[in-house]
């Protein structure tokens, strides 16, 4: 399987979380061979206002994860699923065989980092239900992940993302009435239509509709143009499939 991390932030619910999580482990899971939750939280040192972590504590944190890493992942097999910061604490999740050789472990984790205080549990879950409830992301923090990624391979292109340029953005629904329904939503808002069905008879979702519009893509922009569409085009019984553009920048201008 291939590993996907990312770091994405939510509240939802409160308080603010800061998430580290391995997304392509979603297409595997759950692991029958590792049915064993083995939790260890710390107290940060410095946490910062917000609860999460301060910039000056970084490089002991990613010291802490490596060791953890090293005692958990290689010496016992378990597998590394991701990790929570919020209030003040960090909590690291990894799925073992079982819980045999955990406390020694951690014992020696603690032992080098004796800074901290450590709490730690073991929980059967088979289903690695914490993984997908607490840790992946929700279909509108995946799109905003998604948003973010699109932006940064931009960016890598040298486009500063500022100026507007057209964008399009793809959808399907299950019948020509619901995609109808949807366009009347965004009627007076300046898109261009464009509509198209696939070619799979059996699909549920087969009519398809591409918007273009000229829009700015920095991230702020374009998520919230982006997750205001998904939200319509889910009510309306559909499914909005994603964006592109083409890049701007000096020497394309």
């Amino acid at each position: 399987m291939a590993e996907d991390w990312d770091v994405y932030f939510t509240s939802r619910p409160p308080p603010l979380r800061s998430i580290l999580v391995d997304l392509g482990l979603s297409e595997t899971a759950p692991d029958a061979s590792r049915g064993t939750l083995l939790r260890t939280r710390i107290s940060l040192l410095v946490p910062r206002e917000d609860g999460l972590s301060d910039e000056s504590e970084t490089e002991s944190l990613y010291a802490l994860e490596d060791a953890l890493f090293q005692e958990l992942g290689r010496g016992l097999g378990a597998r590394y699923v991701g990790r929570c910061t919020r209030a003040g604490q960090r909590e690291f999740f990894y799925y073992g065989r079982g819980s045999e050789g955990f406390a020694v472990a951690l014992m020696s984790v603690q032992m080098k980092f004796s800074q901290y205080q450590f709490e730690a549990e073991t929980n059967e879950d088979r289903d690695w239900n914490v993984y997908f409830e607490q840790l992946y992301p929700t279909e509108i923090d995946l799109l905003s992940i998604q948003n973010r990624r699109v932006t940064e391979q931009l960016s890598d292109l040298g486009d500063t993302l500022l100026e507007p340029r057209q964008v399009t953005h793809s959808m399907y629904f299950a019948s020509p009435h619901s995609r109808e329904q949807f366009l009347k939503t965004i009627a007076a808002e300046g898109f261009g239509v464009t509509l198209k069905e696939t070619e799979e008879p059996d699909a549920e979702y087969r009519y398809g509709v591409d918007l273009t519009r000229r829009d700015r893509v920095d991230l702020n922009s374009i998520d919230g143009l982006v997750v205001d569409l998904y939200l319509r085009v889910v009510q309306a019984g559909g499914e909005y499939e994603g964006w592109d553009t083409l890049p701007v920048t000096d020497h394309s201008s």
